[in-house]
């Protein structure tokens, strides 16, 4: 994998406490407050930095030592797909740094955690046109039991390539989350002027699945008008989370952008009442 989506898709993977959606749920979780929380305990705090310090290590025997062999995800990757695609990701960019937040915990009726994190990854990865600088965040929710991960869900999730001297420096409004069916817009707004220098660039919806990971859908950039890339997408027709995601390209670099767009089911009307 070289750069492209398939690098953004994979990188929401590469961390052993940051990442991964659990087993599918009728309601998605909304994502708390980030408020640090108070009191965790010392031995959640000590695994958390450990899991940090195992992952800019690049220690992936270690790493997996985390999951649990039974480990679930949305995506569906069970563990041993998981290990490949956090070693190719890996053996992309071979320098990274993990950074992961606590933002909330509470204690199960099993004595075990369910914690919820923000990871921030960057890193940085060279090809034949120069260097491509990796940034991405995820904020999750892992399910422990003992030392390891049984199941993980993705609540918020975006990331960025940029490559060239002066890629393009881009605002991106997209909803988090949306309705089964519905419209929603997804505009990468360009900050500076065009002037003399076209601006060529495409969007791309793909559902969140494990052959997405492993793949790189066919590019066909076309040339955008002034401002950035405006576009309207509908959403899938069941509950699922998507990747939307745009290319803009430059004569003085490029920019790929990759949020994650979680699908929900419609609210009833006596939902919709008591907001």
């Amino acid at each position: 994998m070289g750069l492209g989506l398939s690098t953004l898709c994979v990188c929401s993977l590469s961390v052993g406490i940051g990442f991964q959606p659990a087993v599918a749920e009728s309601v998605r979780l909304k994502p708390s407050a980030p408020t640090q929380p108070k009191a965790a305990p010392r031995a959640l705090m000590d695994k958390l930095a450990e899991v940090d310090l195992v992952a800019n290590q690049k220690d992936l025997p270690k790493l997996m030592s985390f999951y649990s062999n039974n480990f679930v995800n949305a995506d569906g990757l069970n563990r041993e797909a998981l290990k490949q695609v956090i070693a190719a990701f890996w053996q992309d960019y071979p320098s990274l740094t993990y950074k992961t937040q606590l933002v909330a915990w509470k204690q199960d009726a099993q004595g075990g955690y369910i914690t919820e994190t923000k990871t921030t990854i960057t890193g940085t990865q060279s090809i034949d046109q120069g260097s491509v600088q990796l940034e991405s965040t995820l904020h999750a929710r892992q399910h422990w039991v003992g030392a390891q991960i049984t199941k993980q869900e993705i609540l918020a999730e975006h990331s960025q390539l940029k490559s060239g001297s002066k890629p393009p420096q881009v605002k991106v409004n997209l909803p988090q989350e949306v309705a089964v069916g519905e419209k929603f817009d997804f505009d990468v707004i360009v900050a500076d002027p065009l002037g003399d220098h076209p601006l060529l660039g495409l969007a791309v919806e793909e559902p969140v699945n494990l052959q997405n990971y492993m793949k790189q859908p066919p590019l066909k950039l076309e040339l955008l008008p002034a401002g950035g890339l405006f576009k309207v997408g509908t959403a899938a027709d069941k509950p699922t989370s998507e990747w939307i995601s745009a290319i803009l390209v430059q004569d003085g670099g490029m920019t790929i952008i990759s949020h994650r767009l979680n699908v929900v089911p419609k609210k009833s009307p006596a939902q919709q009442s008591q907001q």
